[in-house]
């Protein structure tokens, strides 16, 4: 554990997430010489290991490009570069070596970058170790999963078509946020999957003590394939041709095809079994989703080596990118008392990014924190309420929107009105299934603590 402590300080500490960055988009401000522009999104590449940002970032410090020359840095970030085999890096290092005012201090700026940003540091950090993909969900419990209805005229025009779809699965069993992430032809059964999927029913999932949880990014691929003949060869040709072309991106650097290579080598549509190295090249690149992919994979163990660290520090660096549900995870973390980053008030400030992007998730945790912290900086029951009533325009009879509710309201000192709130939290949790202790056990103490008082 104090290994993780000293990796999420060094990330938190070390790091510079200002804006999105991706390669090609920072090369090419590089070489159209936009040296201020280019620089922070090269800086935030070559930060997560993208080994020809590394070498740019030499190049700049050695001659001044957008920043103020600096030997030892240009040495340092040569040095990496070339430990892991960039073309030009030895050749960089060796004319630095010359130059360097002192051998000593180049080193020693060597060696504390190397221990943030060098091979060994960002796989003891952040990179994890691939196993095998397991589709399957062994938590997710199905009530009702039909398949879509296509149109009859599908069959009789020997249409082949295929879809990945990404959805999650609420507290209560429900699906949401359901999203076609890829598909071939484009869009031609998306209506058809949109609709099936909407419709499935689970077992309101839940954690090892019986709570309900949200369970996000669940996967499933639908395909449809005609039988042999002209359209069929048609169509292989041509899903051929658009695979290939998004594996050209993807090595082209662009981030978003690369994560999206990745899921399509998952969801077995590709046939290859190395999707965590393309996760990896997109989170390298920047790519906040891919950065959440293999936060994921670290904490399930599904596609990698289990490793909360590593997990915790990509949700750091995709948080800080923007993500919402990352975010809303990383707080998670935060608020956990029995975990060395304990750290509520920090977990506040990712919860209310991500309620202000409308993450349902946190919108009900940041408003419960509001209403039950005891840290003084962090107490405000009035603004508890605004953000439950803010998430009960999504969701009217939340239980614990409810509970935050009649929390917030005890503390402003409406005893009956709160507790009122309470008591519908505890029939809502049961009517959805949910396991009810915790809002029994919340009233209790509350009519506890009023009797007390009298």
């Amino acid at each position: 554990m104090v290994q993780l402590r000293y990796s999420l300080m060094l990330l938190w500490c070390a790091l510079s997430w200002q804006a999105h960055a991706d390669f090609p988009t920072a090369k090419s401000l590089f070489e159209q010489q936009e040296y201020a522009l280019a620089k922070p999104q090269l800086e935030t590449l070559a930060e997560l290991g993208h080994l020809e940002a590394q070498f740019l970032m030499s190049r700049m410090y050695a001659e001044g490009l957008g920043v103020e020359p600096d030997v030892n840095l240009a040495y340092a970030w040569a040095l990496i570069a070339r430990e892991r085999n960039h073309p030009l890096a030895e050749k960089q290092y060796r004319e630095l070596r010359t130059k360097l005012p002192s051998r000593m201090e180049g080193k020693e700026v060597f060696t504390s970058l190397n221990k943030q940003f060098g091979k060994d540091a960002l796989d003891g950090n952040l990179y994890p170790t691939a196993n095998r993909y397991v589709v399957k969900n062994n938590r997710v419990k199905v009530i009702s999963q039909q398949d879509p209805e296509f149109p009859n005229y599908f069959e009789r025009a020997g249409v082949s078509a295929w879809a990945v779809v990404h959805y999650d699965i609420t507290e209560d069993g429900i699906t949401d946020n359901i999203n076609i992430v890829a598909s071939f032809p484009v869009d031609a059964i998306t209506e058809y999957v949109q609709e099936a999927v909407q419709s499935w029913r689970f077992e309101p999932p839940k954690d090892i003590y019986g709570d309900a949880i949200r369970l996000e990014m669940q996967s499933h691929t639908f395909q449809i394939k005609a039988s042999s003949g002209s359209k069929s060869r048609k169509f292989d040709r041509e899903n051929e041709e658009y695979l290939e072309a998004i594996l050209a991106a993807a090595k082209a650097e662009s981030a978003k095809y690369q994560y999206l290579y990745g899921l399509l080598i998952e969801n077995r549509i590709v046939t290859d079994t190395d999707a965590l190295s393309w996760y990896l090249q997109a989170a390298i690149n920047g790519y906040p989703q891919a950065q959440y992919k293999l936060a994921q994979c670290l904490v399930s163990g599904n596609g990698c080596d289990r490793d909360q660290n590593k997990a915790v520090n990509w949700l750091a660096i995709s948080a800080d990118s923007g993500d919402p549900k990352a975010a809303y995870l990383l707080a998670q973390e935060l608020l956990d008392s029995n975990n060395v980053n304990y750290n509520p008030r920090k977990a506040a400030g990712y919860l209310e990014v991500a309620a202000l992007k409308e993450y349902m998730p946190a919108i009900a945790e940041y408003a419960a924190l509001l209403a039950m912290s005891d840290d003084p900086t962090l107490h405000d029951p009035q603004k508890a309420i605004r953000l439950a009533e803010q998430g009960r325009t999504i969701d009217a009879n939340n239980p614990n929107l409810l509970s935050t509710l009649g929390v917030a309201f005890i503390e402003l000192g409406q005893q009956g009105r709160g507790e009122s709130m309470l008591r519908q939290a505890v029939e809502e949790a049961r009517k959805r299934n949910w396991t009810i202790e915790n809002f029994e056990d919340l009233l209790a103490d509350y009519q506890t603590a009023a009797a007390d008082n009298n």
